[in-house]
């Protein structure tokens, strides 16, 4: 192969590899604000439209135990898959670049950074266990409020 060649396959590589990468990127934050923008939603419709305690309580823990769902399905589609491709197209790319002495770019990145793949996993682990204390404290809140004697209603 020609320098030039090389330098082409190199880039064609590096293209496959910042696409997957643009992919998890996208994902991961189209993720973050959508649920940010139910829950933020949600929450204020519950607060501001719901009178009685005992549904708000039992409606946000719907909601969180939703989201919940919604992150962790996310979460295993990220880590087990689209991550599963980015890591496949890094190990490609590393490997042409051991081959290509001249070209290092990849390999010194992965050096400084790493896979990455722990960040992803913690940063899913912070979310769902906010997610699922709120969901917990809603539900007895809830159950708390059902314990309680019916208020009459003055209208």
């Amino acid at each position: 192969m020609t320098p030039e060649q090389v330098l082409q396959q190199w880039y064609h590589y590096e293209e496959i590899t910042m696409h997957f990468n643009s992919l998890i990127m996208q994902s991961r934050l189209q993720l973050l604000g959508g649920a940010g923008l139910i829950g933020t939603l949600a929450g204020y419709l519950i607060g501001a439209k719901v009178e009685d305690e005992k549904q708000r309580h039992w409606l946000r823990f719907l909601i969180s135990a939703g989201l919940g769902l919604l992150i962790f399905a996310a979460a295993l589609l990220d880590v087990w898959y689209y991550d599963r491709l980015l890591e496949g197209a890094v190990t490609e790319l590393l490997a042409f670049e051991r081959s290509h002495k001249e070209i290092q770019m990849s390999t010194t990145i992965d050096r400084v950074v790493g896979s990455g793949q722990h960040a992803a996993v913690v940063a899913y682990e912070v979310i769902l266990t906010a997610v699922g204390g709120f969901t917990l404290w809603s539900y007895r809140q809830y159950a708390r409020e059902a314990q309680r004697p019916s208020r009459p209603r003055f209208e």
